[in-house]
């Protein structure tokens, strides 16, 4: 079950995958901004942290065998720079006991006396806060070791300094993305624009115009404009020929049809009874020729829409070859005809159209048959050979003189005009010989009479 895809707009689905990928863009640099923001304000804050609590170590010093702390205010003028923030600080002595401060400060489960500052993250009083750590050893007579103090400040002002540049870097982008789509729409509009102008000459342009569509400059479309030319003037050459067929078909049927009608005229007008049988005989004849026109009219058809279509199938040409022999045989027992096929050599698959190839041979089979004497001799021979396959019909008949062979092969026409012929017999082998690749010619016989031979390329069989 074929599925119709549904009806889109070029313009909106560019606009929309562009917007797609922006947006991915966007949120990818989203992403790298968030991190630039973040490290950008830590990086601040802990310098200005770093600051303070160098300063608060250099106020501690030994005094009366003891360290003690003399709080500078420089460290606090420091942290007043973040003035919404809270600071909380610590002084440990060099057996880890309280000097100042808070006593229960977050600190890491081992202190790192040999990493002079460190920085970390921690809770605190409902509170996030960022905490440095630094360490100093102190050497003197009295008291040795290793001091640590301990500073922390709350995150409000990181937060609200990485909400700023956040907060600016997304207005940038979304205006890069803004331009971006701006310049995409007008970009793909004009991109368009040939199209609506195509769209615009053919909606004016006249389906049986000659006129081809003007040729564009745009490397892109003129493909395109060269390809709906190409398509319409195979479109106008098919109408030109499906109008002389009709053309030539009405005036076949008519001509058949006032010739009947005048043979029922002149029957029903003549007083002589004795008469009657020959003018019977003439509308049969020309009922005949009526009926083979309607015929071959339908085949010719049929095989024009299967060369369109292009069927194809594997096919044994020996047994249809056989299968045709084999029922004209039967449909012309009761005449002194001498049958016979021929092929020399096994054939392989071939692929083609087996419908328009049974037509074709079929009125080759025919035509031998009709147009030959009462003693005729009708043979099928087959032969392959390295380009090709070729079917043949012979016949005893008295063949078609070389000037006039290509004149039989146009539609309608007859070589004589007291046979009941359509015309239309060879034309419709021709057709069918190209429709497969291959060609048909009209050759002497060996039999003495007409030769009609396919050609059939080797392109189009398998083995």
């Amino acid at each position: 079950m074929l599925m119709t895809e549904q009806s889109y707009s070029i313009r909106s689905r560019m606009l929309g995958r562009s917007a797609l990928l922006l947006l991915s863009i966007f949120l990818i640099l989203s992403i790298g901004v968030w991190h630039y923001a973040r490290q950008s304000a830590n990086y601040s804050y802990d310098r200005l942290l770093n600051s303070a609590s160098l300063s608060i170590m250099e106020g501690l010093h030994v005094y009366d065998k003891q360290v003690d702390l003399d709080l500078p205010y420089a460290a606090f003028e420091m942290m007043q720079l973040a003035n919404d923030d809270k600071v909380f600080y610590q002084a440990l002595g060099t057996q880890g006991e309280l000097i100042t401060g808070y006593q229960d400060m977050p600190l890491p489960a081992k202190l790192n006396v040999e990493s002079p500052i460190s920085f970390y993250n921690a809770h605190y009083l409902s509170e996030d806060v960022r905490v440095v750590i630094r360490h100093k050893r102190i050497s003197e007579p009295s008291v040795s070791g290793w001091v640590t103090v301990v500073l922390a400040q709350t995150l409000r002002a990181r937060h609200e300094m990485m909400t700023d540049i956040l907060y600016r870097s997304f207005a940038v982008l979304f205006g890069i993305m803004v331009c971006v789509m701006i310049v995409l729409w007008v970009a793909i509009n004009r991109a368009l624009q040939p199209l609506s102008l195509i769209s615009k000459s053919l909606a004016s342009h006249s389906l049986l115009s000659a006129e081809p569509i003007q040729p564009t400059p745009i490397q892109e479309v003129s493909p395109l404009v060269s390809a709906i030319n190409d398509y319409q003037a195979q479109l106008l050459s098919n109408l030109a020929v499906m109008k002389r067929f009709i053309a030539d078909a009405s005036h076949q049927i008519r001509t058949a049809q006032s010739a009947t009608q005048a043979q029922l005229d002149i029957a029903s007008q003549s007083q002589n009874l004795a008469d009657l049988p020959e003018h019977l005989h003439k509308i049969r004849q020309e009922h005949e020729r009526l009926t083979r026109l309607t015929n071959q009219l339908l085949a010719h058809a049929m095989v024009v829409h299967r060369a369109d279509t292009d069927v194809s199938e594997q096919m044994n040409l020996e047994e249809l070859m056989k299968q045709l022999l084999t029922e004209c045989v039967r449909g012309n027992a009761h005449r002194a005809i001498d049958f016979s096929y021929q092929c020399e050599q096994p054939l392989p698959l071939f692929i083609g159209d087996s419908i328009s190839l049974r037509e074709a041979v079929r009125n080759l089979l025919d035509n031998a048959v009709h147009y030959g004497p009462e003693q005729n001799q009708v043979e099928i021979r087959l032969q392959s050979d390295s380009s090709g396959i070729d079917i043949m019909i012979d016949d005893a008949g008295s063949g078609i003189p070389l000037e006039l062979r290509e004149k039989a092969l146009e539609r309608f026409h007859r070589l004589e005009k007291g046979l009941s012929g359509s015309g239309l017999g060879l034309s419709i082998v021709a057709s069918v010989a190209e429709a497969h690749g291959g060609t048909f010619f009209l050759e002497d016989s060996p039999l003495g009479g007409l030769r009609a031979r396919i050609h059939l390329p080797n392109e189009g069989k398998v083995c």
